[in-house]
This record gives C-alpha cells, structure tokens and sequence, in this order.
C-alpha cells in the first residue's frame, strides 16, 4: 500500500505516527507469540483428548454388550465397575472439549492465521516513516 507520506511535514509528527505503529508493532508481537503458545498447548491436549475419548469409545462400545453375557458374581461387577468408570471419564471429556478440544484449537489457528499478515505491514509502515522521516530537516 502507498501511504500519504508526504502530509507528514516535520520530523516530530513522523515520531508521532512512529510511536503509535510501534506500540502497535510491540502489541501485535505480544499477542502473535501468546497465540502461538496458546496454540501450541491446545494442540497437545485437544489430540490427546481426541485420542483418550477415541480409546474410551471403543472400549464403552466393545464391553458394553459383553457385560450382559457374564454370569453374575465378581467378575461381572469388576467389569461393571470399570465400564462405568470408564463411561463417566468419557463424559467428562466430552464436557471438556468445547473448553480444550478441537473447536478451541481451530478458533486459535483462525485467530493465528489473522495476526500472521498483520506485522509484516506494520513492519513495512515503520520502515515507510522511518525512510521519510530520514528525508525530512530537523
């Protein structure tokens, strides 16, 4: 983009503008490394989640008809026991994948890949002022 360079008379006004796009430079660098790493983390728990719930989900659906085949006595109420254990982590996974999961993380990337184009305009803006500032007299 072509900036309007030439409204910008004195120096003073370049350091204006200057301290306003690096403040802005300094804030979009913040939050492009904190979305990263916030990135970064929800990546390793929404996949490990999706593994853990995908484990769970197909031991629930193996046992489950299972259990109704065994003869009453311990064996059953252990397996029952550990079905239900099983089923209730399932559930409180489940309830944490909206917080964690793959909704989280894509909401992360979008917000990622929005940043990404940003700082290197702002870099170009400063480098801009800064080049017309240089041409200026004090």
């Amino acid at each position: 983009m072509v900036y309007s360079l030439s409204l910008l008379t004195t120096r003073a006004q370049c350091d204006a503008v200057l301290a306003v796009a690096n403040e802005k430079l300094k804030v979009l660098s913040f939050r492009d490394i904190e979305t990263d790493y916030r990135a970064d983390n929800t990546s390793a728990t929404a996949r490990g989640l999706h593994g853990e719930l995908d484990g769970l989900n197909k031991y629930i659906a193996t046992m489950t008809p299972v259990l109704d085949t065994l003869d009453p006595g311990k064996e059953r109420d252990e397996q029952a026991n550990t079905l239900r254990r099983k089923t209730d982590r399932r559930d409180e996974l489940l309830s944490r994948q909206g917080k964690v999961g793959g909704e989280k993380l894509l909401v992360q990337e979008l917000e990622q890949a929005l940043l990404e184009p940003q700082l290197p305009i702002l870099q170009q803006f400063i480098a801009d002022v800064t080049a017309h500032r240089a041409t200026l007299s004090a």
